[in-house]
């Protein structure tokens, strides 16, 4: 074991127990008790330190001492580790804004980030591992009744950090194993199950997090092949009831089948007792293959393979990491930048087509009628802080449900381009306008040429691909000359 795993190591160990925050509570009621018994400082110190050592070692008969692992329980280690997990995560998620920018700016520190990330995973899933083989030996009925559970559930690094897991913890069966050698355990059926989704999930866009309008597609790929063993108790068995399923993944490529090399899912069914299932959540190839991330009693005992795609027994197999949900973010367009003298250019940032340009989408219901009407108040922003002035209509907008979330602006006929308004209504299709002077205006936004809004908008927005664009009409011939890319 290296020097820097064993620092570590410890600082782990320091961490349990200072976080946890057991020692300075611990530290107060020793000195305290001494302090009332009439104890001097350094008395009440040496008591303090005397009782670390009675509390966390254990004498020999030689009169040398051993660490008493039960003083630090391990799943108080593991959730320490599991939050540094949490911390590692947030921090590498391109989504915080926080944290991006800097991990962006020096890519050292990202993946320093991420070589700690696979060191405490690798911790945790080792610590968890000791305690899930206790738990699954107690659901077995294989653990010792007579050994006392304390003696397993303090932090041991001697358990923790052992060179082969698979041997020290096998997650085996001893009735299983002994019918495997003896030639009578038989596999009596396989289920094959494949599937390959190309929109499964919907992750945000990194670039803008926030916009539930940006999202990016992910695809999903899931294989499992289920066999079902029984305990044969002669040539004919009585009845086809499954003592043991393993489960193993497997991917397809072209025509390659490819299994992970060690089970993802094992269920004992024990006589008289309910299942016990094993699962590993970690693909082949990631740090906690082949190490159980879950160990759980099932009380309906499955009569066949196929009924485990009922519950969450396969499902879990196929959880979404986190580190697959981070989707860097792609690199902006370069910003080109033009610095003209004042008065004498002007900068474009329209697009120019004689011809002009229009919305290839089909947006438009047969009915032309997919669509809600919206209204803007010119300088509404000012009407808002003095209600009792008169108000104007600028532009009404026509918001298609449909491709391309395409809206189309429209500007006003005479007379309800008045600028002296008092009140403006809009219900579904029907428009409302009161004068000043109390005079009412109403009228309907058809499908067709109506009497309130010009026949063409002048102006449209929707998105196309990835990007928002805006076309223009400048002179109302029904020719959208300019276009230009807009934000989401």
């Amino acid at each position: 074991m290296t020097k820097r795993l064993i620092i570590k190591i410890t600082i782990i160990f320091l961490m349990a127990v200072t976080l946890n925050g057991c020692a300075p509570r611990y530290r107060f009621l020793v000195r305290d008790k001494a302090a009332a018994a009439g104890w001097t400082k350094e008395q009440q110190a040496v008591s303090e330190h005397l009782s670390y050592r009675l509390l966390c070692t254990k004498e020999n008969s030689d009169g040398t001492f051993e660490i008493n692992h039960a003083c630090l329980p391990n799943e108080t280690v593991a959730k320490i580790v599991k939050q540094r997990l949490d911390d590692l995560n947030s921090v590498l998620d391109y989504k915080n804004q926080e944290w991006a920018p800097y991990l962006k700016a020096f890519p050292n520190l990202r993946e320093e980030a991420e070589r700690e990330e696979k060191i405490f995973k690798a911790v945790y899933n080792r610590l968890k591992l000791v305690d899930f083989h206790n738990q699954f030996l107690n659901y077995l009925g294989e653990r010792s009744s007579l050994r006392p559970m304390d003696l397993d559930l303090g932090y041991d690094d001697k358990k923790v950090f052992i060179e082969d897991v698979f041997a020290a913890y096998p997650f085996t069966s001893s009735h299983i194993e002994e019918a495997r050698k003896n030639g009578k355990l038989d596999d009596i059926q396989t289920v094959l199950w494949f599937n390959k989704m190309k929109f499964d999930r919907k992750e945000p866009d990194p670039s803008d997090p926030n916009d539930p309008n940006k999202f990016i597609w992910q695809p999903k790929e899931t294989g499992i092949e289920l066999i079902s063993y029984k305990i044969l108790d002669g040539p004919k068995p009585q009845e086809k009831k499954n003592d043991y399923i393993e489960g193993t993944r497997f991917t397809i490529s072209g025509s390659s089948f490819k299994r992970e090399s060690k089970p993802a899912l094992k269920i004992f069914l024990p006589e008289g007792r309910p299942a016990v299932i094993v699962s590993d959540y970690d693909k082949e190839g990631e740090i906690g293959f082949a190490i159980p991330d879950a160990v759980e009693n099932f009380y309906v005992n499955p009569e066949t393979s196929e009924s485990l795609f009922n519950g969450a027994a396969i499902a879990n197999l196929f959880q979404v990491t986190e580190k697959e949900r981070r989707i860097p973010p792609k690199d902006l367009p370069p910003l080109n930048i033009e610095i003209a003298p004042i008065g004498q250019n002007k900068i474009e940032i329209w697009e120019e087509k004689s011809q002009g340009w229009t919305v290839t989408l089909r947006y438009k219901n047969d009915r032309r009628d997919n669509y809600n009407i919206r209204v803007k108040i010119k300088d509404d922003e000012k009407i808002h802080f003095d209600p009792t002035a008169s108000k104007q209509i600028e532009y009404f907008k026509k918001e298609w449900f449909g491709n391309g979330n395409v809206v189309e602006f429209f500007k006003s006929k005479p007379p309800f381009d008045n600028p002296s308004l008092a009140a403006v209504s809009i219900n579904g299709t029907k428009v409302l306008l009161i004068t000043i002077q109390g005079q009412d205006i109403t009228g309907n936004i058809t499908t067709g040429p109506n009497i309130v809004i010009q026949d063409t908008p002048y102006q449209i927005e929707y998105t196309e691909g990835e990007k928002r664009w805006l076309i223009k009409d400048e002179n109302g011939d029904g020719i959208y000359e300019k276009k230009r890319p807009i934000a989401k």
